[in-house]
C-alpha cells in the first residue's frame, strides 16, 4: 500500500490579486514557499517560467540573477523537487521542443539540486489526430532518456489536461496506451484530479485501469462545473462564474478548479486516493500530490489552510511537516 503525500504547485499562489497571471519572478515565488511552508508542506513544484521570469534571457535560457534572488528568498526548509514543463514547440517542431526542453532540464537541475521530475504539458487541441499523439508520447520517451542522463532516475510525467490534444477519455487511453509500449520507467503518468474531469464519466475507469503508470507525483485539484464557461457544459451558471464579475480581472480560463474544501466539489478524492494508494508504482513507496488551485478566490494563505486540513482529516493526506491541526491554524495565521 502506497502512502500519498501533500506537496505544493507555485501556482496555487501567484494567481490572487497580482499585476498578471502566472508571476514566477522571485518575489511572488517567496510568498508561495512560506504559504505552503506554514501549512507543513516544504516540498514544491515550480515552473520553467522561473528561469527567465521577466522573459529577458530567452537567448541562454535562463537570468540568472533573477534565479539566484529567488534561491535566496526562499525559505530553507523548502526543497524545490519538481518543474513543470509547457508545450513549446510540441507537436509542430518536436526537434526544436526536445533541444528546449532538454536545456531547461538541465539549468533547473543545476539550480535546485533537489528537483527529481517535471510534468509534461500536452500539445495544442488541433493536433488531435491519433498519429500526432503516438509521435507527442515518443517524443516524451526521448526526452525522458534525455532527462534520465542530466540526472539518474529523473521522472517525466505525461499530464493531460484540458484544452490539449490529451483531454478526452480516447485521447488519454491512447497516450497512456503508448506510454506503456515503451516500458520506460522514466516515462510515467502524472495525472491532474482536476484536468481528469475531461474524461467525463470514464474518468474513474481510465484512473483504475492505468494507474500502475503512475510513478512518484500527480497533481491534486477540485473543480465545481458550475464557475467554469469553458468546460461546465449544462452544469454552468454565469452568475457562480468569478469572472463574470467586472470587479475581477482575468481570462476565465480554468475557473471551475477551486479549493478542495468547499463542499460542492466534484472531483472523487476518496476513489482516486483509494486507486493511488493500491495500483499506482512509486520507486520510493510515496506518491507525492501537488495541491495546485488555478485561481483562488480568498487569498491563498486560507485556501491551502483549508486544502491542507481538509486532505490531512477527511483523507488521511499530510504533507511532509505533520503539524496538529492547532500548530497548522496557528502557523497559517502568523500566531504560533
Amino acid at each position: 500500500m502506497n502512502k500519498v503525500q501533500l506537496t505544493g504547485q507555485a501556482i496555487t499562489s501567484t494567481n490572487y490579486a497580482t499585476d498578471r497571471l502566472f508571476d514566477f519572478s522571485p518575489r511572488p515565488m517567496q510568498e508561495m514557499a512560506k504559504r505552503y511552508l506554514a501549512c507543513g508542506v516544504s516540498e514544491v513544484e515550480i515552473p520553467q517560467g522561473v528561469l527567465d521570469p521577466f522573459g529577458r534571457c530567452a537567448e541562454v535560457g535562463i537570468d540568472r540573477e533573477a534565479v539566484a534572488e529567488m534561491k535566496a528568498r526562499l525559505p530553507k526548509e523548502t526543497k524545490v523537487i519538481g518543474t513543470y514543463l509547457g508545450p513549446a514547440q510540441l507537436g509542430r517542431d518536436n526537434k526544436a521542443y526536445l533541444a528546449q526542453q532538454r536545456r531547461t532540464i538541465a539549468l533547473l537541475v543545476e539550480n535546485f539540486p533537489d528537483m527529481c521530475y517535471a510534468m509534461l504539458h500536452p500539445a495544442a487541441p488541433e493536433l488531435k489526430d491519433p498519429d500526432c499523439i503516438r509521435e507527442m508520447v515518443h517524443t516524451f520517451a526521448e526526452l525522458a532518456q534525455m532527462a534520465d542522463r542530466e540526472k539518474k532516475g529523473f521522472q517525466l510525467c505525461f499530464h493531460n489536461h484540458f484544452d490539449t490534444n490529451a483531454e478526452t477519455a480516447d485521447q488519454v487511453e491512447l497516450c497512456l496506451e503508448e506510454i506503456q509500449k515503451t516500458n520506460s520507467p522514466n516515462l510515467r503518468w502524472g495525472p491532474d484530479t482536476g484536468h481528469c474531469h475531461g474524461m467525463g464519466s470514464h474518468y474513474l475507469e481510465v484512473f483504475e485501469r492505468y494507474a500502475h503508470l503512475i510513478g512518484d507525483f500527480f497533481h491534486i485539484k477540485a473543480r465545481i462545473a458550475a464557475f467554469d464557461k469553458l468546460h461546465g457544459g449544462a452544469k454552468y451558471r454565469p452568475d457562480r462564474d468569478i469572472w463574470s464579475n467586472k470587479a475581477e480581472i482575468g481570462t476565465g480560463l480554468y475557473s471551475g478548479f477551486v479549493c478542495a474544501a468547499d463542499p460542492e466539489i466534484e472531483t472523487p478524492f476518496r476513489e482516486v486516493f483509494r486507486i493511488v494508494r493500491e495500483k499506482a508504482r512509486p520507486v520510493s513507496g510515496i506518491v507525492r500530490g501537488a495541491m495546485e488551485i488555478d485561481i483562488p478566490r480568498q487569498h491563498p494563505q486560507l485556501e491551502i489552510l483549508l486544502s491542507a486540513l481538509y486532505f490531512k482529516n477527511v483523507h488521511g493526506i499530510e504533507p511532509a511537516l505533520p503539524f496538529s491541526n492547532d500548530v497548522l491554524v496557528k502557523r497559517a495565521f502568523g500566531v504560533a
